[in-house]
């Protein structure tokens, strides 16, 4: 064997090159993969450091609840701990001076245990915000990719605008909405500039995307929000000891417990207020509280349990504010109401001091004072007039018609000001004149009489009616009840049931009830790090063209080696070696040289990974969109890559030996490997091939008929089955030309030395056919990827509604969610809007929708998405319709309305674009995602529908309706649809949606507005499908440009093979000029066959594509890459060529002698 291939060396060499060049392209595919994972697994431990788990809360929490379980944590001996509170909000920066805006900022408020998260994981010091000799201001850190956006400088001064915080919801009617106290702005002036990596990358959502990152001091923050030691974030950094077997879900469940051990009430938001039987004349109580005014049902579901397990008394309570109570012509204004179990009510006694009686729901009791003022009896008719909060967050006015049951003195439980809670803005004003409510008040109606009760009773109810109608008007999604009051029995100390309903209440409370659950946010962001595309399987996919050419070299090269080896072969087989004997050999021989190749391809393979690592931070960036991507070499894919690439070659070579029983031995012997001529069974395969030549044409010809009248979805795919129907058909037409004998070429027109060349590829059929298969489906493929780039042009008239856009010219979202309907002028003042900038949007219609945060769905995010963004439809929305749909679960004409449907139990409908959802989130038609709700519980969103190519590939879609049930807590609206006045001249549609987004952004810029073009977000989308589109048109052109040196190589081989007759031509006077155009005449028909057939194949497969307004078809770099194809292919054969004429003349003449 050694010698064999010491003296075949050449050829030898030329397969181990092939074998390497299809392990490089293999293994280097699988590094990619590597690479992207490894880079974004790095990006995670990066970003967050040292933190390992992370508490995130909707609202305020004790600081020093860290301290507490941090404590607790110290009885686990088992793992070491460390716990930080912070503060992150989302918010807007704007540089001071020139007044350049950013948003979607992450604010932090942080001390210097936040930083020292990082010190082990960088050799920076952990910086400092303390406020230097001489500033004014409080001092901020910002990160380098924040600094690039400001142009902002070290000294300079910055302006945050954020979220004012409100523990009550500020849908509720007691919530604040106006802009003064929603918004909160404060000034810091910029002492460093992070870099970009560490604790300036810090961020909890997974995305590559660099953050935009503020840092400020906690009690700056703290003391801005009016929440001085509060905080919504804990961080804890937790490491098992060496000789601790606990696993992360152990660690995670211990850490969960100790919080729950170590929380207290007002973490909660809960208030158990102890009530004196001083304050009350009568008999003290337990009154249970929220901070945001309503009790949710969780909460009081836990303290009815309680209740009933400490055989306590249980009366809940609901308090609300009427407008007005009216009866006999007579009106009372503003006064509160009280719903309760009357029959469970203590000491309510009827001004003759009986009890007071059960009431019906339309029923009512009025205290004395309210009863003299209205004249009203027993058995008059009594009118409740109250606020509600109406769609859009619009006030509406309400009424109720009740009977007067009985009248009830003022002592007692009808004299507890504990019934109302505290109502801000109310309840600290000396006089009703000073209330400062977040509804209107009109103060001209409020009477002395008014004020003198006021100052006897305060918010003491005037009213009572039964809990049945008071849940019936004035429930709201935030909760149902204002209060619990628990009662001991007679003789129990109401301080130790304090103390011992306190603890078995935290003790039944689930904190996921209440969103004080901690996350395992570095498990699950390397759990994302795995990525939503596998960029191993993706870069397999663009290379194939360059593994199967370089698979298809070798047997090519390997085939060249062995029929120069012809003779050898004879003698053996003659001698009497069996012919697997000599199979063996040779299949030892290429597995040899298939090996050493191999490892040689791994060095190449690490080359190449590095070449297309750096095409993606460079010419590819738009698929990763940003360049942090760095190489990874992964020994089990350098051993993967080198494995399957031997069995390819392998296989290539086996397939090779295994036709080498098939020469007759004479043959072998002569040196020879027989060609043959047209047999009996060439012409049964050739009437074979006309059947299926002629039956893939008709079936391409009707597939075509019948996508012309279809729809345009199917219309697609019915298109590209005709295209490869008719590749078939033209290769299949070719095969039965070839074996013909090429009859069809002789024209008398035609130069002889043309004719010669295209007739003699008919000399070997397969090995013709092969070149044209070969170079044809290459083409196909390459042509067909490459001209379904799209662009989205900019809008030129009105956007259509059947779209990507839906027919909306601008999107946008902001920072702070939005609590006025911009569509109203009111709305409108009430964000601070000008006259003439109201009446410029006036026009303008908008659709809100409601946001939930959440991940990045679409192909922007390499990350897995685990929680992806939610959009809440209004009705508006969803009875307008729009969009172009992929398909739905259930026929509608409003597909929209699907959204609507009412499904089983812990399911709700959703609606999601067809490629996020098919290929980020992996789900089809009618799958389910489970998330949690606000309230922890299991919720499975279905798809019932997808969108094609729509500006909704970041979120999914479900009903406002739902989205309020289970995200109560979610307020206002962030995201918006939005649909300038039509016009009929196309670029004054344009310059209108461009001047209205400008006013909205100027508008609406300290609640962080950012307006964009519905074309250019797609545009964002499809730059990814672009370039994803450019790279497989990249490598598939070098594989095809490889494919083309094995045509190169079939033609050295016809040459040897005949060179016996090129000798004799040569002998009777033909020049070399003349065999070397027939020769490069029989190549080059070939490539323009393969050409031709593959690239009218693929125009046809894309034709609806082609007609698409939106196609950006790259005709120059197709044309390039074709034309590169066919000129290597000619090179190639030229070199072949030069060898083949320039050998001996004589030893050509003996040969064939």
């Amino acid at each position: 064997m050694r010698r064999s291939l010491s003296y075949f060396w050449r050829i030898q060499l030329a397969v181990l090159l092939g074998a390497a060049v299809a392990t490089a392209v293999l293994t280097g595919a699988l590094l990619v993969g590597d690479s992207v994972r490894g880079s974004l697994r790095d990006l995670t431990l990066d970003r967050l450091g040292r933190i390992d788990y992370a508490l995130v809360s909707e609202h305020f929490f004790r600081e020093e609840l860290a301290t507490d379980l941090s404590h607790k944590l110290e009885g686990e001996p088992q793992f070491h701990q460390e716990t930080v509170p912070a503060i992150l909000l989302n918010g807007t920066a704007i540089n001071a001076e020139t007044k350049a805006r950013a948003s979607r900022i992450q604010i932090q408020g942080i001390d210097e245990r936040f930083a020292g998260l990082w010190k082990d994981a960088s050799s920076q010091s952990a910086p400092s915000l303390e406020k230097q000799p001489g500033q004014l201001f409080p001092s901020v850190h910002i990160n380098q990719s924040l600094q690039n956006e400001l142009d902002i400088k070290v000294g300079e001064q910055l302006l945050l605008s954020f979220e004012r915080h409100s523990d009550i919801h500020r849908e509720f009617l007691l919530g604040h909405r106006d802009s003064s106290d929603v918004l909160q702005t404060l000034r810091l002036t910029v002492t460093k500039i992070l870099p970009d990596r560490g604790i300036g990358t810090f961020g909890l959502r997974p995305n590559q995307s660099r953050p935009l990152n503020a840092y400020l001091p906690l009690t700056v923050l703290q003391k801005t929000l009016g929440s001085e030691t509060k905080v919504n974030a804990i961080f804890a950094s937790t490491a098992s000891s060496n000789s601790s077997d606990l696993t992360a879900a152990d660690i995670l469940s211990a850490l969960q417990n100790k919080l729950n051990q170590a929380l207290k009430l007002e973490d909660l938001g809960l208030i158990l207020r102890h009530v004196s039987s001083d304050s009350i004349g009568g008999v003290g109580y337990l009154s249970l509280e929220s901070t945001q005014f309503l009790l949710k049902p969780d909460i009081i579901e836990a303290a009815r349990a309680v209740a009933i397990e400490r055989r306590t008394l249980f009366l809940p309570i609901l308090t609300y504010l009427a407008n007005t109570i009216a009866a006999n012509e007579r009106t009372i204004p503003y006064s509160t109401i009280t719903g309760l179990d009357i029959q469970r009510a203590f000491s309510l006694e009827l001004t003759d001091g009986s009890a007071a009686p059960p009431l019906a729901d339309d029923e009512i009791l009025l205290n004395e004072w309210a009863a003299i003022d209205l004249g009203a009896e027993v058995g008059d008719e009594v009118n409740v007039s109250y606020y509600i909060v109406g769609p859009r967050e619009a006030l509406l006015t309400r009424g109720a018609q009740f009977r007067l049951k009985g009248v009830v003195a003022i002592k007692g439980l009808a004299a507890d000001r504990g019934l109302t809670p505290v109502f801000p803005g109310i309840h600290e004003a000396e006089d009703m004149s000073e209330w400062n409510a977040p509804f209107p008040i009109d103060l001209n109606r409020i009477r002395p009489k008014d004020e003198v009760y006021w100052d006897l009773f305060r918010a003491t109810p005037k009213a009572f009616v039964s809990d049945g109608i008071a849940q019936q008007l004035w429930r709201s999604r935030f909760g149902d009840l204002t209060a619990v009051q628990i009662r001991t029995v007679l003789g129990a100390d109401l301080q130790t049931t304090q103390t011992s309903f306190q603890r078995r209440l935290l003790d039944k409370i689930r904190p996921e009830q209440v969103g004080l659950v901690f996350q395992p946010v570095k498990a699950d962001g390397l759990a994302a790090a795995t990525g939503s595309t596998d960029f191993s399987g993706l870069f397999i996919g663009f290379s194939l063209f360059l593994i199967v050419s370089a698979a298809l070299l070798v047997g090519l090269l390997f085939r060249l080696g062995v029929e120069q080896r012809a003779n050898e072969i004879g003698i053996l087989l003659a001698a009497g070696y069996p012919i697997s004997t000599v199979r063996r050999r040779f299949m030892k021989e290429g597995g040899l040289i298939a090996g050493i190749g191999g490892l040689v391809g791994l060095g190449g393979g690490v080359v190449y990974a590095w070449l297309l690592m750096a095409g993606l931070r460079t010419w590819w960036l738009a698929a990763v969109g940003t360049p942090f991507l760095s190489l990874h070499i992964n020994l089990l894919s350098l051993v993967l890559g080198y494995l399957i690439a031997l069995i390819v070659v392998l296989f290539s070579i086996g397939w090779t030996v295994r036709r080498l029983g098939k020469v007759p031995i004479p043959a072998l012997i002569a040196g020879g490997v027989g060609t043959g001529g047209l047999s009996s069974r060439s012409a049964g395969v050739s009437t074979r091939s006309r059947i299926l030549a002629f039956a893939s044409l008709g079936l391409a010809l009707g597939l075509t008929i019948f996508a012309l009248i279809s729809e345009a979805t199917a219309s697609v795919g019915l298109f590209f089955g005709s295209g490869v129907l008719l590749l078939i058909a033209g290769l299949t037409f070719f095969s039965i030309w070839l074996r013909s004998g090429g009859r069809a070429a002789s024209q008398p027109r035609v130069a002889v030395t043309v004719q010669m060349g295209i007739k003699n590829s008919g000399r070997h059929p397969g090995r013709s056919m092969l070149c044209a298969a070969l170079v044809g489906s290459a083409c196909f493929v390459i042509v067909a990827v490459g001209a379904n780039r799209h662009v989205e042009r900019k809008q030129e008239g009105i956007p259509q509604k059947e779209s990507g856009t839906g027919g909306f010219a601008l999107v946008a979202e902001s920072d702070i969610p939005l609590h006025h309907d911009l569509n109203s002028q009111d709305g409108r003042f009430e964000l601070g809007f000008s006259e003439s900038d109201s009446d410029a949007t006036a026009d303008t219609h908008v659709f809100p929708f409601r946001l939930l945060p959440g991940e990045d769905a679409s192909c922007l995010n390499l990350y897995r998405p685990q929680k992806p963004r939610i959009l809440g439809a209004s009705r508006d929305f969803i009875g307008r319709g729009g969009f172009q749909f992929q398909g739905i679960t259930t026929a509608k004409e409003n597909p929209w309305e699907l959204l609507q449907d009412e499904l089983e139990p812990g399911v709700i409908p959703a609606i999601g674009d067809y490629n996020s959802a098919q290929w980020i989130l992996h789900l089809g038609i009618g799958d389910e995602l489970s998330i949690q709700d606000e309230s922890g519980e299991q919720l499975k969103l279905r798809l019932v529908g997808v969108l094609q190519r729509s500006i909704f590939q970041s979120e999914l879609l479900i009903s406002e309706a739902n989205f309020k049930k289970h995200f109560p807590s979610q307020s206002g609206y962030a995201y918006f649809l939005i649909q300038p006045p039509s016009v009929p001249n196309p670029a004054a549609f344009s310059e209108s949606a461009e001047h209205i987004g400008h006013t909205l952004e100027r508008m609406l810029e300290d609640y962080g507005l950012d307006v964009t073009s519905t074309t250019e977000k797609l545009a964002s989308y499809r730059a990814v499908e672009n370039t994803y589109l450019s790279t497989f048109q990249t490598l598939g052109g070098l594989g095809l440009l490889l494919g083309t040196l094995g045509l190169g190589i079939i033609l050295l081989r016809n040459v040897i093979e005949r060179s016996g007759e090129l000798a004799t031509l040569r002998a009777f006077g033909f020049r070399r000029s003349t065999l070397s155009l027939m020769l490069l005449w029989e190549n080059g028909f070939l490539l323009l066959i393969g050409i031709l057939i593959g690239t009218v194949s693929a125009l046809t497969a894309v034709s609806p594509h082609l007609t698409d307004p939106g196609a950006q078809v790259p005709w120059l770099s197709l044309t390039i890459t074709l034309v590169s194809v066919f000129l290597v292919g000619m090179i190639a054969s030229a070199i072949a060529v030069y060898f083949a004429l320039h050998r001996p003349l004589l030893p050509g003449l003996k040969h064939d002698a």
